[in-house]
């Protein structure tokens, strides 16, 4: 099972950067220093995907472009999402990652540690060019005495600022997988509500989930709704698991007990999570990622859950508009965050 995806990280029109740059501090002038820089290596790099169609050698790679091709063709017609000039290019960056995102919190509370950005506010997240640029902010920040997670992300948006190219990070992607990316970055261009991740993130899933099922019917297979819609509840059924250890860790914080007792209540919590996760894995056949046999700790919990806890709000919406995509989006302008 492949549990959501942390798509993007810094949404930063190249005007931003640049006052940015004139305004910060040193450590945050070097942040967004890499953050051009890789930005620019991206847009070298880019070639219309028309040109890579016609040259490459590579079957699978021809294969895919021309399926995101359809992808993009269909959300403009039936999902009310045109790319607008994104994904009509093609980069290969040469590595498997394009960018590695760094979350933090502090050991015994819940509570994320925010990054202010030009344009888009504060986000619970920074982002990384490189992996040794993120492993020196990890070392700042256990310095601070936070814990962190870093996640290693194939695809980010510039939320229609620029034009994204498509990337070897994620181009070759089950058809299924590719399409959730595709819609999901293509609902943050239709529609992004400055400094509020978790609405932003619970929206896009969403849509990228109707997305997908509106595209199987579309393409003559909806017999694949089914097997989609298991899928998708098993990520339900992990993230009830995780939210019951979050509401169990923040009961421990907010005790009055010694920092030692939460430690230890919080590993308990945390053991009694791995243990569900295992269940789920023998009643699917599979295995939950990394999530059973790797750290798990409070930055982690949060980066789940922002994707998905308000996701089932925007999946009522959905019902209540008979997946009119159209009119979803009218009313998902008159929701707050």
């Amino acid at each position: 099972m492949t549990l959501p995806r942390l798509l993007h990280l810094l949404h930063v029109a190249p005007f931003a950067l640049v006052l940015a740059l004139a305004l910060s501090s040193c450590q945050t002038t070097n942040f967004y220093a890499q953050a051009v820089s890789g930005q620019l290596e991206i847009f070298a790099k880019a070639e219309p995907v028309e040109s890579v169609i016609a040259t490459t050698p590579d079957d699978t790679l021809r294969s895919q472009l021309q399926l995101t091709t359809r992808l993009l063709a269909f959300a403009e017609a039936h999902l009310d999402m045109p790319a607008n000039g994104s994904f009509t290019r093609y980069a290969d960056l040469g590595r498997d990652h394009v960018v590695w995102v760094v979350h933090a919190a502090p050991e015994l509370s819940l509570e994320p540690k925010r990054w202010w950005y030009p344009i888009v506010g504060c986000q619970a997240y920074r982002g990384f060019f490189s992996p040794e640029a993120a492993s020196a902010e990890t070392r700042r920040l256990h310095a601070k005495g936070y814990e962190t997670w870093t996640s290693k992300v194939d695809a980010y948006s510039t939320l229609g600022y620029l034009r994204d190219p498509l990337l070897n990070t994620y181009i070759k992607r089950p058809e299924v997988d590719l399409a959730e990316l595709i819609f999901h970055e293509l609902a943050h261009q239709k529609y992004y509500v400055s400094g509020h991740t978790d609405f932003n993130e619970a929206m896009a899933e969403a849509v990228c989930r109707e997305g997908v099922r509106k595209w199987l019917v579309h393409t003559g297979r909806p017999e694949l709704v089914k097997r989609y819609d298991e899928r998708l509840r098993r990520i339900s059924q992990a993230l009830d698991a995780i939210q019951q250890c979050a509401a169990e860790l923040e009961t421990v914080y907010q005790t009055d007990a010694s920092p030692a007792d939460k430690r230890i209540r919080k590993a308990a919590a945390i053991a009694r999570l791995k243990s569900r996760l295992r269940t789920l894995s023998r009643n699917w056949g599979h295995e939950i990622g990394t999530w059973i046999g790797d750290t798990v700790n409070n930055p982690r919990i949060n980066s789940f859950t922002t994707y998905e806890q308000d996701v089932p709000r925007f999946a009522r919406l959905f019902d209540e508009c008979d997946g009119d995509f159209t009119l979803f989006w009218q009313r998902v302008r008159q929701l707050k965050p």
